[in-house]
């Protein structure tokens, strides 16, 4: 890992990990669909298991009894995420896969936001 980059993550606040999640998990499915338009399975596959991965962690990292309504509503937002990746790796819609980029892009901005009132 770049040492610099290591430094970002290890000294990043909560709330930046989140938004540092979400922009790797928006470019995972931007080189996902740029493999699906060029017919590069092996990268669109790799770009999806990805993308994927974080979403898993993001849902994983969830704290189910002190987030209360919004952590449940993130909870199926991201169950979501994660079958329609997988969806969009067994028939390659790309229509999907800008809808999931949008939504993930939405909860980036929703975080920056957070991140600026904290």
């Amino acid at each position: 890992m770049n040492p610099y980059l290591k430094m970002d993550v290890e000294t990043a606040s909560p709330a930046r990990k989140v938004i540092m999640l979400y922009e790797k998990a928006i470019l995972c499915m931007e080189d996902a669909k740029l493999a699906i338009e060029e017919n590069d399975l092996k990268t669109k596959v790799e770009s999806i298991l990805r993308a994927h991965d974080i979403i898993r962690v993001l849902n994983a990292s969830l704290d189910m009894e002190k987030g209360g309504e919004i952590a449940e509503n993130l909870r199926a937002l991201y169950e979501f995420i994660e079958d329609s990746l997988v969806k969009v790796n067994a028939s390659n819609d790309v229509k999907l896969l800008d809808d999931l980029i949008e939504i993930v892009a939405n909860l980036k901005s929703a975080w920056e936001e957070i991140e600026s009132k904290i």
